[in-house]
């Protein structure tokens, strides 16, 4: 019997400048979508040209007398030192583990639905003033375009708007909307960010 190949989970990239909180936002985000059941992978897209593993050890010495790839099996922990995979984002979510959805640090060239991290003082560009792939925004003032915005601590309203983005069916309960980002009319809020969610019938 064929075995049905295993679907996609979706993949939500962050993006912002160093120094803006993306980290520690995703590890906040990333512990409040477990505590919901859910499985949780995450990838981190470095610009550094640094190696990853550290010289001298078994690994590095297997790749310097010609290894094209080498993989660490730890009693906890799998370890794979190799070159680049071709393909981006999606063709590293291929070698994880099954997951309901992936949380991606970086990957700005890539084609993925992105939530932007702003800090005014840090910078005062808005990425998503440009880049239309993003569909929210964390931050501290409100971005150039109408969409949700979140404050940095409302880890549990952002986990609501990606569960109900993305079908995730994972809500903590009622909760406040997200703040009014500019472009909406007064008194509105960004209800995109919410939409209702019919109960179903038994």
């Amino acid at each position: 019997m064929r075995r049905r190949p295993r679907r996609a989970p979706p993949i939500v990239a962050f993006s912002g400048p160093s120094g803006v909180g993306k980290t520690a936002l995703l590890e906040r985000l990333v512990a409040e979508l477990v505590r919901r059941g859910l499985a949780v992978a995450a990838l981190k897209h470095s610009g550094h040209p640094h190696a990853f593993d550290v010289p001298g050890k078994d690994s590095d010495r297997l790749r310097r007398a010609g290894a094209v790839a080498v993989a660490v099996q730890g009693p906890a922990q799998l370890a794979w030192f190799g070159p680049p995979i071709r393909g981006g984002a999606r063709a590293m979510v291929r070698l994880l583990p099954p997951a309901d959805v992936v949380l991606a640090e970086g990957f700005k060239a890539e084609r993925l639905p992105r939530v932007e991290v702003h800090r005014r003082e840090v910078s005062l560009a808005f990425l998503c003033a440009e880049d239309r792939r993003v569909m929210a925004v964390v931050g501290d003032e409100a971005p150039p375009r109408p969409m949700p915005l979140f404050a940095a601590d409302d880890v549990a309203g952002l986990a609501d708007f990606l569960c109900e983005r993305f079908g995730l069916g994972k809500r903590a309960g009622p909760a406040a909307a997200p703040r009014r980002g500019s472009g909406d009319p007064p008194g509105r809020r960004a209800t995109a960010a919410r939409p209702r969610v019919r109960p179903q019938r038994r």
